[in-house]
């Protein structure tokens, strides 16, 4: 009888048991067809979560217990928490729409952002401000004279610590250059570039853009023989300003090698480097990029001569590079005669009665001749 018992009481609790848990699946269920319809159009937008630490530039370390940590999307402020021990924060819900998420700590704008998610957890989103208010310092920017140009802070996240390093640029405005930067104290990395950076002193400061009223000049780039090769401006913003140093670069054409430089006003760095710069004139210029026919020398009255240094000889390179190469028939009955010359100058060159043959009979004719007509050929 008792083991009779026992046993209904075994089956009526696994009946209880077995009820139970259809009833919370049913429950689940009633619970699940009545949620799911709301989401038919889709699942709504989540909260975007922030947790880690905050740190100041100077001092160097994480920001006080208690310190207020704010979430912006744009210009709204969409949540905020204080900082833990040790510069921790957490449980910053960032609700939506979209857009680009930036923090301010105690008011001071953090140097990250981030675009916001739905859902997205960053459980490691560490933040840097320069320093607390306090210990920061505003940076003004201005121009002079004024309507010269802009001034911008590139950086753009003021008030800096002292020791930050704030990028800046200054854009001229039309008929005006840009000379330098000054400023009352605090440091710049080039005062004479448009572009660069300044270091923040331990006050406020104001930089100042300085311009003046500039007039610019045309940079045309040229080669010579025409055939040569070409001759480029690399900074490529012509016309300049008196003093700008702009970068230049010459590349020889087959069978044809760079010389020199040359213009008729402004500095070369290097005229002899086919790739220097050149420092503008207060004029309108043109820079001239020099070849010559590899090989540079005239090959059979080199042989007549017997020295490639004869004073003949620079006559007869005069006469080509300002005459025949500045065609393209002399080009290229130049580019034949080097082709068909050197066996002829080998032939002649170990024979001294032919030396002085081929000289008195034809060089020194030719050389004459050339010499006789230079005011109609020379430039």
């Amino acid at each position: 009888m008792i083991g009779q018992t026992s046993g209904n009481d075994l089956r009526r609790r696994r009946a209880s048991r077995l009820a139970g848990a259809l009833g919370l699946l049913l429950a689940l269920a009633l619970i699940g067809g009545g949620m799911l319809p709301a989401y038919a159009d889709g699942i709504p937008d989540q909260p975007m979560g922030f947790a880690g630490t905050v740190s100041t530039v100077t001092p160097a370390g994480p920001v006080p217990a208690g310190t207020l940590v704010q979430a912006y999307v744009g210009t709204a402020l969409r949540a905020e928490t204080i900082t833990k021990a040790e510069g921790r924060y957490d449980n910053l819900l960032v609700l939506g729409p979209g857009g680009t998420v930036t923090f301010r700590v105690a008011g001071v704008l953090a140097q990250e952002s981030i675009t916001w998610q739905s859902g997205e957890l960053m459980g490691y989103f560490n933040l840097t401000i320069p320093a607390l208010s306090g210990v920061a310092y505003n940076l003004t920017m201005v121009v002079a004279p004024a309507g010269t140009g802009t001034a911008t802070d590139v950086t753009n996240a003021p008030p800096y610590a002292e020791g930050v390093a704030v990028s800046i640029k200054a854009v001229a405005a039309t008929g005006y250059h840009f000379t330098h930067w000054t400023a009352s104290a605090g440091s710049f990395a080039n005062a004479n570039a448009a572009e660069t950076t300044f270091t923040m002193p331990a006050a406020d400061v104001t930089v100042t853009a300085n311009f003046e009223v500039g007039v610019e000049y045309t940079l045309t780039m040229a080669v010579s023989p025409v055939m040569g090769g070409t001759a480029t401006d690399v900074t490529g913003a012509s016309p300049y300003f008196e003093g700008e140093v702009v970068s230049i670069q010459a590349a020889a054409a087959p069978d044809y090698q760079f010389v020199r430089w040359q213009a008729t006003a402004g500095a070369f760095t290097n005229a002899n480097s086919p790739s220097t710069s050149f420092q503008m004139p207060g004029a309108d210029v043109t820079v001239t990029a020099v070849f010559e026919v590899a090989g540079g020398g005239c090959f059979i009255a080199t042989a007549a001569y017997g020295s490639p240094t004869a004073e003949q000889l620079n006559v007869l390179r005069e006469f080509r590079d300002a005459l025949l190469l500045e065609s393209t028939a002399g080009s290229q009955l130049v580019a034949l005669y080097y082709k068909l010359s050197p066996p002829v100058a080998d032939f002649i060159s170990g024979n001294s009665f032919l030396r002085t043959l081929v000289r008195e009979l034809l060089v020194d004719p030719v050389v004459w001749m050339v010499e006789a007509t230079g005011g109609i050929w020379r430039r």
